[in-house]
């Protein structure tokens, strides 16, 4: 690998998602289809391209939506990211080989110690209500996120701030080196421009948001629908294609699967293996399968709020990383569907093979190895656990599937089914011991740092963004240099010491891959982002203008 360049020129309803949702904002900048890039399953049934042609609108079948359209100060979970990808564009986007490439940003030119940025925009850019996209206005959006309710946590401390230099430059001043800030920042949901008057209004435009994208914002029915209609002064000659969008939230899988077979709709996204599979027959299937790892999440802490916390004791935790049959978890889940060892895919360009991770294999009588050990350091006659999962039917499932393999071992289990909202309040506040969630879904690691930082760590009843509550010495190394080195050779070495390390301290238990899928009529045309791109990742997608109908 080179130095990473500096760009110059032009060019998913279930209870996890609300909990994927907020999580993964936290971690926007500390925070799929695709080809090698994003790990992706593949595709089916695609059809030719041809001739795009103008005209006609589009039924997209999502699983969830959002208290609001300020990525800013609401949760963008998958379905919500890929709903405001219509209408709000970043300032940079995610090419096939996961680095940011020009879109609303023309160029970004670091000083030689990675704390200062001039970005340059593009020119003649108009948001929807007319406005002008210059420098100020994009001041404005990012000021806006910096200090947005929700965004503003990822990226506390790292700016000094932004300042316009001319009509079309801004200059961004760091508090650190941040060589990862094209790829963490500029490509991230922080990063939309929103319309100055947008920003004015009392909910910074949540209720009706005003970007530059290729459609514009219609009508909000929440919890229903929301419907975008064609940006006629869109800055790319030619697009959009069509003259609208519907998006429908149908949260079940099996009844939005039933919504596309009856012709309510003419896309959809799913997690569910099986419909991906017996659909591809009939429609366009494209698989983002190895992008976002569902795990348990081991809360290290020594203090639950003066109780003894028994996976404090890294024994009580290897244990139960060798009693997990993650192979037979991920084959419940569905045919084809993978276990992973890490947050990144084989043929992810950050990962390794599996058996390189040095993740523990499933080995019964090494648990109760383990468990042993455990009774040993800390004077229980047993290891007792509670998992904590989401209320909803398809993660109690897997909730009890754990329990009893759990449970072959010799650990005692107690399972504590939450519905979402509350179960996101306690993950945060560390009230927790094992939890079944998904926070790994953006294509850059330094999006995932502040899930892995001490200064990240509250305690109890505190805000935790490091979930885990693990830290030591060769993760912060490791994050920092991934966070401030310009050469991504260094950076691969350094986050493959961090996966070491979660690996080596039982932090993350691996289930399985989600398996995310992306299903169209045969009509639908203008995918090739969605398979070159992951769409399953939290940065915005930039292809709605390309789609078309014929």
């Amino acid at each position: 690998m080179q130095p990473r360049r500096v760009a110059t020129s032009a060019p998913a309803g279930r209870g996890r998602a609300a909990l994927v949702g907020l999580l993964a904002v936290m971690a926007l900048v500390a925070g799929a289809c695709g080809s090698s890039s994003g790990g992706s399953g593949g595709s089916a049934g695609s059809v030719p391209e041809g001739t795009p042609v103008d005209g006609g609108s589009l039924v997209i079948g999502v699983t969830t939506e959002t208290a609001g359209w300020n990525p800013h100060y609401t949760s963008p979970a998958e379905s919500t990211s890929f709903i405001l990808a219509s209408m709000l564009e970043p300032l940079a986007a995610t090419g096939e080989d996961l680095d940011a490439q020009p879109f609303l940003a023309t160029s970004w030119t670091p000083n030689a110690t990675f704390d200062s940025w001039t970005v340059k925009l593009r020119d003649g850019v108009v948001f929807h209500n007319g406005e002008k996209l210059d420098a100020t206005a994009a001041k404005g959006s990012i000021d806006d996120g910096v200090n947005g309710g929700v965004s503003g946590q990822a990226v506390r401390g790292l700016f000094k701030g932004v300042t316009v230099v001319d009509p079309l430059t801004l200059q961004i001043e760091l508090t650190q080196p941040w060589a990862a800030f094209p790829n963490s920042f500029l490509d991230s949901q922080i990063a939309v421009m929103m319309a100055p008057a947008s920003l004015a209004t009392p909910d910074h435009g949540g209720a009706h948001p005003v970007g530059t994208g290729p459609f514009e914002f219609a009508a909000w029915e929440p919890g229903t629908s929301i419907t975008v209609k064609k940006n006629d002064t869109y800055w790319q000659a030619g697009q959009p294609h069509l003259d609208q969008i519907v998006f429908k939230v149908i949260p079940d899988n099996s009844s939005r699967a039933a919504a596309l077979q009856t012709g309510d709709l003419n896309m959809m996204l799913t997690t569910s293996a099986s419909d991906a599979t017996s659909l591809e027959s009939q429609y366009q299937v494209i698989k983002a399968w190895h992008t976002e790892p569902e795990m348990i999440a081991l809360n290290t802490s020594s203090d639950l709020g003066g109780q003894t916390n028994p996976l404090n004791d890294v024994h009580a935790r290897r244990a139960l990383a060798y009693a997990t049959d993650r192979k037979a978890v991920a084959a419940v889940i569905g045919e084809g569907v993978d276990s992973p060892t890490s947050p990144f895919a084989p043929d992810n360009p950050w990962g390794r093979p599996e058996d390189q991770n040095n993740y523990p294999d499933h080995d019964v009588d090494q648990a109760k190895a383990e468990i042993e050990s455990y009774k040993a350091d800390t004077g229980e006659s047993s290891l007792k656990i509670t998992l904590t999962s989401a209320a909803d039917v398809d993660t109690t499932r897997i909730a009890q599937l754990v329990q009893s393999q759990w449970q072959e071992a010799g650990v005692d289990v107690t399972i504590e089914a939450v519905e979402a909202s509350a179960l996101i309040g306690q993950l945060v506040t560390g009230k927790y011991e094992a939890s079944i969630l998904q926070i790994y879904n953006a294509p850059d690691p330094d999006q995932f740092h502040y899930f892995w930082s001490a200064a990240t760590i509250g305690g109890y009843g505190a805000i935790n963004i490091n979930l885990t509550q693990f830290s030591n010495a060769a993760m912060e190394q490791g994050i920092t240099t991934g966070r401030v080195s310009g050469n991504t050779d260094t950076r691969k070495a350094a986050y493959d010491q961090v996966v070491d390390q979660i690996n080596e301290n039982a932090t993350n238990i691996w289930l399985y891959w989600n398996p995310f899928s992306l299903i169209a009529d045969k009509d639908v045309h203008g995918l090739d982002g969605a398979q070159a791109v992951p769409f399953t990742y939290s940065n915005p997608k930039t292809w709605f203008g390309e789609l078309w109908r014929g």
